[in-house]
């Protein structure tokens, strides 16, 4: 995408991050000269996002214009904009240009990603509906577009590798009594994988481990009403694995020298075709082998060393993009071969969450930090762009295993809502006041969550902007009814309520108000809209509530 346009006192806002930090919101005044983002990993990155938004000069979250881009492509890009003599913008996103190249031979055709650029006059707030309309309708496909996803308990922080088939059962057997839909096998099933050193591109099940076999673990999850999913890393190989020792020329690696590792891994060599087939091919036999129904397909470095012995000299510039094509090859094999397992991507978290991916999956997961006050704006920012039907969100452990923080487990309930819900923690080791809160959310899931889903979204009040409270709504499409979420992030002066102005709802009609504890009232949209809906004080830090709100 490339636009010219005269300047209108443009301020730049993108999303920036690191691992268990993404999609923070920054705003910057655009300069004269060249500025703008991009990404050299292979992946579109923890660090930086395929988006940038120009906000006219007087724009604001719900006034004024707004232009919106963001490309659909999950690689290497770059977003530039550059503001000449006089005082006209270049806005530009595509491929990172610098270290790409490709030969096109005559009668070839290339296709490039494509770019969803868009327009608001209502403020941030339009160009955010556009693209969850957008997204939602255009880009995610298949079973689980407009369907609830399973609430599922996920076993990572519960055990790390240190699991059997009878401690994932008595996961699932603690869990199913509450409510919970599906149990997840994370990483340390397969091969030798001990620790996160050895093992990966070896995707058959290690039988010592799961006695059993996967069949026997599926079945009996699947005798206690739950379904089963489980965790694959299918672009990665460890040097300690059979099928890096049969085929060292599949990881990507500068011809002649020694490759960088990291968290104890190479890269397979996508934009080989016998290496897609191969990953393929193991994937499927384990797909095929059990009635699998959710897949969490995980990518947890980046691209570096970029070589592959499968291009000549003078196309290695290629490399990233068919990496990439790769991806997509396998993704779209597994989304047409399987077409009812539901499929969530998964970069360290959020490092590769962009609509590239939900093309072929729904959901991503949006950070391996699954603290409920950190994830406050790491949710903002990915909200922003992005449908709340879109992002992995669980409910996990105290202390928080990325930050240590202790919050209440209500509170990480209301935050893990605005987004897939689930579970990441042990729930037979649990503290039992918080195991019995458990069947309460799961009920919350499910009478809010189709309003959730798809609804559209509203940021009332923003905890990384005042530093004391966080508030998001949702409002159905003909304004009948909305749901509040409320996250008090430091306690203020005793005694002190807030008054939150609402959004989206029909001014001239009555609402009836449930929530915190407190009798239901009934108040005009008009009302809650423009003098607000009383928050009323809660002691304590990292206090949540919840208001629904129903026409009458």
């Amino acid at each position: 995408m490339s636009l010219d346009m005269d300047n209108r006192g443009f301020t730049a806002l993108t999303l920036h991050g690191a691992w268990a930090r993404e999609c923070h919101m920054q705003r910057r005044a655009l300069g004269k000269g060249y500025q703008g983002i991009v990404s050299r990993r292979g992946i579109s990155g923890h660090q930086d996002h395929p988006f940038m938004a120009l906000m006219a000069a007087d724009a604001t979250r719900e006034s004024g214009e707004v232009y919106g881009v963001q490309l659909v492509y999950s690689g290497n890009y770059e977003v530039r904009a550059e503001v000449g003599q006089f005082d006209t913008v270049r806005w530009q996103i595509g491929l990172e240009s610098e270290d790409f190249s490709w030969t096109l031979e005559p009668g070839e055709r290339f296709a490039a990603p494509e770019a969803l650029l868009t327009y608001s006059h209502r403020g941030l707030e339009g160009m955010t509906h556009s693209y969850h309309d957008f997204i939602r309708r255009h880009i995610i496909r298949g079973k689980y577009r407009d369907r609830k996803r399973p609430i599922l308990i996920n076993n990572w922080e519960a055990t790390y590798f240190d699991f059997d088939t009878e401690k994932l059962l008595s996961i699932a057997r603690e869990a199913s009594k509450l409510g919970i839909e599906m149990l997840v096998m994370d990483d340390g099933w397969f091969g030798n994988r001990r620790d996160e050193h050895r093992s990966l591109g070896d995707w058959r099940v290690n039988e010592e481990k799961l006695k059993g076999g996967l069949p026997y673990l599926v079945q009996e999850v699947n005798r206690l009403g739950m379904k089963f999913g489980i965790w694959f890393e299918p672009e990665m190989v460890s040097p300690d694995s059979d099928l890096y020792r049969a085929h060292p020329d599949w990881a990507i690696a500068v011809p002649g020298r020694t490759p960088s590792m990291a968290r104890g891994q190479y890269v397979l060599d996508l934009s080989r075709r016998e290496v897609v087939d191969c990953v393929w091919d193991q994937v499927e036999a384990v797909l095929k082998s059990a009635n699998v129904e959710y897949v969490k397909w995980d990518m947890n470095r980046p691209l570096c060393d970029l070589g592959s012995l499968g291009l000549p000299a003078g196309r290695q510039g290629e490399l990233a993009h068919r990496y990439m094509l790769g991806v997509y090859e396998l993704q779209e094999r597994l989304v047409t071969r399987f077409p009812d397992i539901l499929l969530e991507n998964c970069s360290s978290g959020g490092g590769r969450f962009d609509a590239g991916m939900l093309y072929y999956s729904p959901q991503i997961w949006c950070s391996d930090d699954t603290d409920a006050i950190e994830r406050l704006a790491i949710q903002e920012g990915t909200a922003l762009i992005y449908p709340l039907s879109a992002i992995g969100a669980h409910v996990s452990d105290c202390p928080n295993h990325a930050v240590g923080r202790s919050t209440p487990f209500e509170t990480r309930g209301y935050v893990a809502l605005a987004g897939t819900f689930g579970y990441e923690l042990d729930v037979t080791r649990i503290p039992q006041e918080d195991r019995d809160i458990i069947p309460a959310q799961v009920a919350l899931y499910h009478k809010y969550n189709d309003l959730i889903r798809e609804g559209d979204y509203y940021r009332i009040a923003s905890a990384a902007e005042n530093h004391l409270y966080d508030c998001w709504q949702v409002v159905s499409g003909d304004r009948g009814e909305s749901l509040v979420a409320w996250i008090q992030v430091l306690c203020g002066t005793g005694g002190q309520s807030h008054m939150v102005r609402l959004k989206g709802l029909e001014p001239c009609a009555r609402y009836r108000v449930e929530g915190a504890g407190e009798e239901p009232i009934e108040v005009s949209g008009d009302a809650l809209m423009y003098a607000g809906l009383r928050i009323p004080d809660r002691k304590g830090d990292f206090v949540g509530m919840l208001f629904y709100l129903v026409r009458v």
